[in-house]
């Protein structure tokens, strides 16, 4: 009784939190309940073990932990079950240390990220405040523990692809009310993977929710009702022409053959939201901004669909796997990977010739006015310290000559930084006018804006 008086309790609050944090607290609670009720019932001799198993597993002595689970699981059978997800962690984790090339990729991005921070903190308004810094440790952790080539099944979920594996979720429940929009019994019909306990939320617990078919089930069908609701609604029909990408080894899930996933089907709505207003075809061959873009998935989804340019401002780890993803996506294309530079005109030339592009959140300082045609901010916003809010707000309409689209909530607390956002932070100078401004249908808590200068 007490565990769900709490977890009501933090379901109601996650309302007013921005998104992330509400749902990865919601994640969290959910699994340490679970855990908690597995650990309570083991002999307090097991849990010892298991806590120095645990230490060994962190400080890198796999071989040690492992023989210590193994010793757990031979003397009680009965918790074979609930160690199984740090055997198999372990034994992943002893295969990629082992191999040479994955140690280089490690110390390569570490250089990168390095690089990239040094370049954010040249100018204070930029450092991520303490509620993006604590789960910015967090996906560095991920990263490093299972790698950028597994980062569809670690950091992404905290990106887009988030986790609809409960029944009460908000986008389960609201995907579930649109049915009637389009009648489609395929996603009863699709087909998911079982997925090992490699991929995970969080590099402290050693369980990952889609391993678990209670919640495999829930989000297998959440991801397909998404994927028919909007296939409904795709007047561009983009969807029928995108296949889910294997690289950065996401969970599978094929309709009728068709890798399917949340990511894709949320891009196509959102391109197709501001084309559709902007009444463009996508051959104009404008430039697209984006500021906190994830791992890139709606550059993704444009550099596939229309002939437009797609600059990136970011921060890390964010950055960095977006152009991971990005240069692995599109192996062809000339893309501007981030670099410092002094002066924007030390990189036009080049620049110019680029279809893709990377930058910290402080460069955008450096790109002339009117620079870029349109210009994206999807969920983030809420996030960040108010004078930070405020300096974005003011470099995107510097920098923007058309249009500018944005998802916020329609109010949240920042529990961190104890900022309270409503609707009105996020308006623009009167040089510009909303041609869209609606409750969003998947998350109706937040609010779709397109202005247009």
């Amino acid at each position: 009784m007490l565990k769900r008086i709490i977890l009501v309790g933090v379901e109601r609050l996650i309302s007013i939190l921005p998104l992330r944090f509400g749902q990865y607290l919601v994640m969290r609670l959910k699994n340490f309940t679970r855990i908690a009720e597995r650990i309570f019932y083991l002999p307090s001799s097991v849990q010892v073990k298991m806590r120095q198993a645990f230490n060994l597993l962190d400080s890198g002595n796999y071989e040690a932990s492992e023989r210590i689970f193994m010793q757990i699981a031979i003397s009680n059978p009965y918790c074979l079950k609930f160690i199984a997800p740090h055997l198999s962690r372990i034994r992943f984790l002893k295969e990629r240390y082992s191999e040479e090339k994955f140690k280089n990729q490690t110390q390569n991005m570490l250089m990168v990220i390095n690089s990239m921070n040094r370049e954010i903190e040249s100018s204070s308004i930029y450092i991520p405040g303490e509620f993006w810094s604590t789960i910015g440790k967090l996906h560095m952790q991920l990263l490093e523990q299972f790698g950028i080539d597994n980062f569809k099944r670690t950091v992404s979920h905290q990106y887009q692809n988030w986790f609809m594996c409960m029944s009460d979720d908000e986008q389960s429940k609201q995907l579930y009310k649109l049915w009637s929009h389009h009648l489609s019994i395929e996603p009863w019909f699709n087909i998911m993977e079982i997925p090992d306990n490699v991929g995970m939320l969080d590099a402290n617990d050693f369980t990952y929710p889609l391993a678990v078919e209670e919640y495999r089930e829930n989000y297998r069908i959440a991801v397909g009702l998404l994927w028919e609701f909007v296939n409904k609604i795709d007047s561009f029909n983009v969807l029928e022409k995108l296949n889910e990408s294997i690289i950065g080894n996401p969970v599978r899930i094929w309709r009728h053959g068709q890798l399917i996933s949340s990511d894709l089907a949320h891009s196509a709505r959102e391109r197709n939201m501001l084309l559709k207003a902007l009444s463009l075809k996508g051959n104009e061959a404008l430039i697209v901004g984006e500021l906190g873009a994830g791992h890139g998935r709606l550059a993704e989804v444009f550099g596939q669909t229309t002939n437009f340019r797609y600059f990136i401002f970011d921060i890390t780890p964010a950055l960095f796997v977006s152009q991971w993803y990005i240069k692995a996506i599109f192996p062809n294309e000339k893309i501007f990977e981030f670099r410092h530079f002094d002066n924007f005109s030390d990189i036009q030339k080049e620049l110019d010739e680029c279809r893709f592009a990377f930058f910290t959140s402080n460069q955008i300082e450096k790109l002339p006015s009117d620079y870029i045609n349109l210009f994206i901010n999807l969920n983030s916003l809420a996030e960040m310290r108010l004078n930070q809010i405020n300096n974005f707000l003011q470099q995107i309409d510097r920098v923007t000559l058309l249009a500018f689209m944005s998802r916020q909530q329609l109010a949240s607390i920042n529990p961190v930084e104890l900022v309270s956002l409503s609707k009105d932070n996020y308006k623009m100078p009167e040089r510009w006018r909303l041609i869209l401004d609606n409750a969003d249908e998947i998350f109706p808590s937040f609010f779709n804006q397109i202005w247009r200068r």
